[in-house]
């Protein structure tokens, strides 16, 4: 069945209601690397606590909201990305790790799973035999560059839309400082399935309070023995937000582009340093998302929705930082937006052997589909 998508007239209406005080409100709790309390965020903008609330509201009549950013290196996890040159169903597909799935156009798979770090070769292998095939293509990061959209910037007043200019963005990477490439070492921490469900509902909702991070809890996973509101504080305080897994919150901005519009993958290859460059830039724009970049095979993966009527734009865009020496190659891969499913984390993924997650139906692994 294809999934139902708003209309061109109802994204304009979105959009239109984006006044400068929303924006400064957008871009003030982007600013955070954390999850901040609306009190503070109160404070800083210098507003009562309920004109944050209603500004919160307001988004969501809009058919907005804000996602928590899970950083998933400090989670110790793997995003691996996989290219078929085959299709293949999502029904086909083992969900257990499931993060995104789509058929590449006019041919072929993209999916992406979350694994833990050090069983990456297990459970591809794992996969492999299970498809009876093997992927064209497969990418697993070293870091991730989480984009937050500066709906501010690139938002046009006059036509209520959002814009993005070419040669600005390529001006912005001219300019754009040398950057080091983060260190990988990171402290080994233990999570549980307690930890990975809360931050389910945290990257759904991420200002929900404990209190209703409970109740959601309880009536969506219905455990033998009800969560309690000290266990579930106790892990917040002390797994998630005490080791920083939680990079903040985010603006959806997929809801923001107009109809009709395209999903991209957009591969590149080159010096790391030089990749860092242009993909910082580029993760600005509410028409990108998240950058994934391996130092040790050089190579960066990003994604894009975008109007159908910028897909050349995109590909000219991407040949003049290869003329200039910023990339040595670039691919764009096309996906089908209307086929496209994101799925929440997996939360059976530290608690289950690799080989037994592949024994497990949808239900026993807690597999939920991400609206």
């Amino acid at each position: 069945m294809s999934e139902l998508r708003p209309s061109r007239e109802d994204m304009q209406t979105v959009v239109k209601y984006l006044n400068p005080s929303l924006l400064d409100f957008i871009e003030q709790l982007q600013s955070f690397e954390y999850i901040p309390e609306i009190s503070k965020v109160a404070d800083l903008m210098d507003f009562h606590t309920s004109t944050i609330w209603k500004f919160m509201k307001l988004l969501k009549q809009r058919g907005l909201a804000f996602q928590g950013l899970i950083d998933m290196h400090k989670l110790g996890v793997d995003e691996i990305i996989l290219v078929f040159d085959e299709y293949i169903e999502l029904k086909s597909m083992f969900k257990g790790l499931m993060r995104e799935y789509a058929p590449i156009l006019p041919w072929g798979t993209y999916v992406k799973y979350l694994v833990p770090k050090g069983f990456a070769e297990a459970f591809l292998n794992e996969l492999y035999s299970r498809l009876g095939v093997e992927p064209l293509e497969v990418y697993i990061p070293t870091f991730t560059i989480y984009g937050k959209p500066d709906v501010k910037r690139f938002y046009d007043m006059n036509s209520r839309r959002f814009v993005i200019n070419w040669d600005e963005l390529y001006k912005m990477v001219e300019v754009a400082p040398r950057e080091i490439i983060p260190k990988e070492a990171v402290k080994k921490s233990k999570f549980d399935e307690l930890d990975l469900l809360i931050l389910r509902v945290l990257e759904r909702s991420p200002f929900e309070s404990i209190k209703n991070v409970v109740r959601i809890l309880n009536e969506e996973f219905k455990a033998l023995k009800p969560y309690n509101y000290v266990l579930v504080l106790r892990h917040y305080n002390n797994h998630i937000e005490a080791r920083g897994v939680i990079k903040g919150v985010r603006l959806r901005s997929e809801k923001l582009i107009l109809e009709p519009s395209l999903k991209v993958m957009i591969t590149a290859n080159g010096n790391p340093l030089e990749m860092l460059r242009f993909l910082k830039v580029l993760t600005t724009h509410p028409y990108f998302h998240d950058a994934y970049v391996n130092t040790a095979d050089n190579v960066a993966v990003t994604f894009a929705t975008l109007p159908v009527e910028l897909a050349h734009d995109l590909s000219i865009f991407m040949d003049k930082l290869k003329r200039v020496g910023i990339i040595r190659y670039w691919k764009i891969t096309y996906l089908d937006s209307r086929r496209f499913r994101r799925y929440a984390l997996p939360v059976k993924m530290f608690s289950e052997n690799i080989n037994n997650l592949f024994t497990l139906s949808d239900d026993e692994l807690l597999v939920r589909e991400l609206t």
